[in-house]
């Protein structure tokens, strides 16, 4: 039975991720900051699959040299899915940026050493397009790094990528392993923990009253479940190795979101959309409104070539995941 380690495995797409693998007939080995939290992953993996005998756990600092080495030792695959997020413009930088480059080398450069079959990164969009106002974007891609509308989410995500690709090109041919990236747009969906995951509060906030109006602007998602479906293709599919992989169910105005949960009973959900106009003046007070204002009445067009005709991608319809996704949080008494 084949080894797949997976970092940070207390994750919202890295539980999606042990789950599959685990159905598939995988072994499992994870990391955790702290081995404290193994039984909240074991019990969150069992609402799923019977995960007895086919999970081990290690303790592992995204920013500590220790231990690296002999976690992925006896494994045939790396999928490498930790990396902090923040949806915040104001968030420090260093504090996202530094964790997710060098746990990205730490994890890398012992996968090379232990020569692994395949390495799969969970990047994301933010290193294809973010603060692009491209109408069409694929997988080929980059984020700008001299772009001022960028966050540093995207600079860490986008940094950590470059380094995955110009390290492994840098390498001597009997070095070499093989590589790809996982590229999402916001990723929603029910999560398998109690920790719904940061990009799921795109959702929360339709519904917590604290947007009485919804700005018009283009949003781009995709269903956890067919992200971790990705992960475990890309890292077995022998086309696979050398590509980026965007994925992107479906991009519809914001407001449309709201539609939706309020015609599937979400009645909390904004039932106007608010004037640009109204916006421009908010984003005076509120510096996290920045974004959004610059997308304001932009809506992309994004092309999962790689992923539709590489992998065979078919994405599941996203509104099942935002009706989903807000169910779960009441049942998990997030919102009342």
């Amino acid at each position: 039975m084949e080894k797949v380690f997976v970092s940070g495995g207390t994750g919202y797409i890295a539980l999606h991720c042990i789950a599959k693998l685990i159905k598939n007939g995988y072994r499992v080995k994870t990391s955790l900051r702290s081995l404290n939290r193994k039984n909240e992953v074991i019990s969150s993996i069992s609402n799923i699959v019977n995960c007895e005998n086919k999970i081990e756990f290690c303790e592992l600092d995204l920013l500590k040299d220790e231990g690296w080495d002999n976690a992925i030792k006896g494994c045939q695959y790396v999928l490498h899915t930790a990396s902090p997020v923040s949806l915040l413009l104001t968030h420090e930088p260093n504090s996202l940026i530094k964790p997710a480059v060098d746990g990205l080398e730490r994890c890398l450069k012992a996968a090379v050493k232990n020569k692994v079959k395949r390495f799969v990164m969970t990047s994301s969009f933010s290193a294809i397009g973010a603060g692009s106002k491209d109408f069409e974007l694929d997988d080929n891609n980059w984020t700008d790094l001299k772009n001022p509308n960028i966050s540093p989410y995207d600079i860490s995500k986008t940094k950590a990528e470059m380094f995955m690709w110009k390290y492994i090109n840098g390498l001597d041919d009997s070095m070499k392993i093989e590589v790809c990236s996982i590229n999402p747009v916001i990723v929603i969906g029910p999560s398998l923990s109690k920790d719904v995951g940061v990009s799921n509060t795109v959702i929360k906030k339709l519904l917590d009253g604290s947007s009485p109006m919804t700005p018009k602007f283009g949003i781009n998602l995709v269903d956890v479940k067919d992200v971790a479906d990705m992960h475990v293709e890309a890292m077995v599919n022998k086309h696979a190795s050398g590509k980026r992989f965007l994925l992107s169910a479906e991009t519809m105005w914001f407001p449309k979101v709201s539609k939706i949960l309020r015609e599937n009973h979400f009645i909390k959900a904004p039932r106007f959309t608010a004037p640009n106009f109204l916006i421009k003046i908010l984003a005076l007070f509120d510096k996290e409104l920045k974004i959004v204002l610059f997308y304001l009445g932009f809506k992309n067009s994004l092309h999962t070539n790689n992923a539709s005709k590489i992998l065979n991608w078919k994405p599941r319809k996203i509104n099942n995941a935002i009706i989903d996704t807000a169910k779960q949080l009441y049942d998990f008494g997030i919102l009342k």
